[in-house]
């Protein structure tokens, strides 16, 4: 029997190739490919409805998970007003889930970590799945929440009005459920510091590739612009998550 053909796929920090093979996505292992498996299992195992299916491995050694079809999103006017919320109550529930579960290993729970829009695959304007579980690690919840919070409700660029990112940004988190105003925020400002320091250290790193290291500034760029919107508007965004 002939096989199917392969479709190359964008994504994957840590992965070598992946690729859509039917219903199907295939991705070559790396160190974190057991965890992840034992996570997108044990997910799967309870109908957790919101991440891919593991399904094992191809006879090439890769691993094998169910395709989710939809779109990413990297602008508000691709998404509906409700995602914000929806989105919320999608991460909210992972870390319910993995609360106190050994995958935990005694941290509050276990964090998606990259839980962006670019990591979120979209219907009709509306989330329906987390995708790319790569840098998923137990942790604490307000540092995944913080990071979802930036890069849904947070941009520098993009001719979005701060009155609407601030009202997103209430959305989302009124969706995952109360936290206060500066404590989100501080998580926000932690999660874009960290990037642009984790990112810098790859710009000096001269044994990169070139187009890892062009990645990095332009993600350095990101974070630090980002950084510096929130910092100018901190008493706008703190009003509409307290007011």
């Amino acid at each position: 029997m002939a096989r199917m053909c392969e479709e190359r796929l964008a994504g994957g920090r840590t992965t070598e190739s992946v690729v859509r093979v039917g219903e199907t996505v295939h991705r070559s292992p790396n160190p974190r490919s057991a965890f992840i498996a034992e996570l997108l299992t044990y997910l799967g195992s309870i109908d957790f409805p919101y991440a891919p299916r593991y399904l094992g491995t191809d006879e090439l050694g890769r691993d094998v998970l169910s395709y989710v079809d939809g779109q990413t999103t990297s602008h508000p006017s691709e998404r509906a007003t409700e995602s914000y919320a929806a989105g919320g109550r999608m991460l909210r529930r992972l870390h319910d889930v993995t609360a106190a579960h050994h995958l935990a290993g005694g941290a509050e729970c276990v964090r998606h970590g990259d839980p962006g829009p670019f990591n979120t695959i979209f219907r009709n304007g509306m989330p329906i799945a987390f995708i790319d579980w790569d840098a998923a690690t137990p942790g604490r919840r307000i540092d995944d929440l913080g990071y979802m919070a930036w890069t849904w409700c947070i941009q520098a660029a993009g001719n979005v009005r701060i009155a609407d990112q601030a009202h997103h940004l209430r959305l989302l988190r009124d969706g995952y459920g109360y936290i206060c105003g500066d404590e989100l925020l501080d998580a926000i400002l932690r999660a874009q510091t960290g990037i642009a320091e984790q990112e810098s250290v790859i710009i000096n790193n001269g044994g990169q590739l070139a187009a890892r290291r062009a990645h990095a500034r332009g993600a350095v760029d990101w974070a630090t612009s980002d950084r510096a919107l929130v910092q100018a508007n901190f008493d706008v965004l703190r009003a509409a998550l307290d007011g």
